[in-house]
């Protein structure tokens, strides 16, 4: 925001962003909304608008984000890449608004001003709930993190087995019933490659330390180096069909 040119604006909804007076906020596609205590008993409603992308934008960054292995296994296993804004970039989709032009901005209280305190407030609020979870940015742009990454997965699944990529429309479950319980065409086709994963101990990293955990502070080294000898042992299996004291599985 201070890059586009309302840093000196940004200041006045600091103080009010600090007193917590932002009530409430809703992200939804192309939508924020927040109610944000004055002066006034009544909190001011405030919105702010962004460009939803449309669906062939969006099927575009998907593919951009599907092709790159490191990009699509850190989304997937709940990491924001920190360069993401680079491939968005790229396919000349700015994830972040680029100009003022493209954010409208409204509020209930009587300043004439745009962007006012209250605005100003939001936008702090909004920043400290996307560093939180990125993927609200997604949201906003109007996709939801559970279809960007089901889309990728089917993208990349489609791309590993050769198949076509072209989204196929889904029935219904009603639709469904007669042959939900049987094998579906290609199942033969399907390959399974055994690999480490791209991001190592990539649950324990998207859940963090459970609450329940005090003792000691290096559980999640801890449980990392055993997932490491885990992966270590499952590739043998796999490559090798010998167990760590090399006597195969069959003996």
């Amino acid at each position: 925001m201070e890059s586009i040119g309302v840093a000196r604006r940004l200041e006045r909804g600091k103080r009010y962003a600090r007193a917590e007076r932002v009530l409430t906020v809703s992200i939804e596609p192309g939508l924020v909304t927040a109610d944000v205590q004055g002066s006034r008993y009544e909190p001011y409603h405030v919105e702010m608008t962004l460009r939803v992308f449309t669906d062939e934008e969006w099927e575009r960054a998907v593919e951009a984000l599907a092709s790159q292995a490191l990009f699509a296994a850190k989304l997937l296993s709940g990491e924001m890449p920190e360069n993401i804004e680079d491939v968005f970039a790229e396919i000349h989709l700015p994830l972040f608004p680029a100009s003022t032009r493209e954010l409208e901005m409204a509020c209930s209280c009587p300043d004439e001003v745009v962007p006012c305190k209250h605005v100003a407030a939001l936008y702090y609020v909004l920043a400290e709930r996307l560093d939180e979870d990125p993927f609200l940015l997604f949201r906003w742009r109007g996709k939801s993190r559970e279809l960007l990454l089901r889309e990728i997965r089917r993208r990349r699944a489609a791309e590993a087995s050769g198949r076509p990529t072209a989204r196929a429309a889904e029935a219904s479950l009603e639709e469904s019933m007669d042959h939900f319980w049987k094998l579906g065409e290609g199942f033969d086709a399907i390959t399974i490659v055994v690999e480490p994963p791209a991001v190592s101990a990539s649950l324990l990293k998207r859940l963090g330390l459970p609450d329940f955990w005090k003792p000691h502070p290096e559980i999640r080294g801890s449980l990392e180096r055993l997932y490491d000898k885990v992966t270590e042992r499952a590739m043998a299996l796999a490559y090798c069909g010998r167990g760590r004291e090399g006597t195969s599985e069959e003996e």
